[in-house]
């Protein structure tokens, strides 16, 4: 008698170790990475229209996905890692502008990788000069 319920025991412990080491590495494997919203907005010495050229030119530059732009108020819309962001170059005077990276649906759980390739593209082509193409 004793037998079996101490069989029964290590059976029931057993189990529960296993499926508690499965419960927590499948959460380490879920949790994702939360991005500030302050490392997602960068001001730049800029006029707002060539700010604008260059985060245009750093999303296929980094292997993203434009989806949708507009120019005329300096908006793109762009997929990363499976997710859509807002990439706005917005004005705040005659020589300085601002350039922000929004998640479309407002989840900062993101790599902070995105918004760091954008902007060290822009750095680095900062001095490039922007040239008209035509047709």
């Amino acid at each position: 008698m004793f037998k079996k319920l101490y069989i029964l025991l290590i059976l029931f412990v057993s189990v529960f170790l296993i499926s508690q080491n499965t419960c927590f590495a499948s959460s380490a494997q879920t949790t994702a990475n939360y991005t500030n919203y302050k490392e997602c907005i960068r001001q730049y010495k800029l006029p707002v229209q060539k700010l604008y050229f260059l985060a245009v030119s750093a999303i296929p530059a980094n292997k993203y996905e434009i989806k949708e732009m507009q120019s005329r108020n300096g908006y793109v819309i762009f997929e990363a890692d499976g997710r859509e962001f807002l990439l706005t170059a917005m004005k705040k005077d005659k020589s300085y502008s601002h350039l922000r990276l929004t998640p479309c649906d407002n989840n900062y759980y993101f790599s902070p990788s995105i918004p760091q390739k954008i902007f060290r593209y822009i750095d680095v082509n900062f001095n490039e000069e922007v040239k008209e193409l035509k047709f």
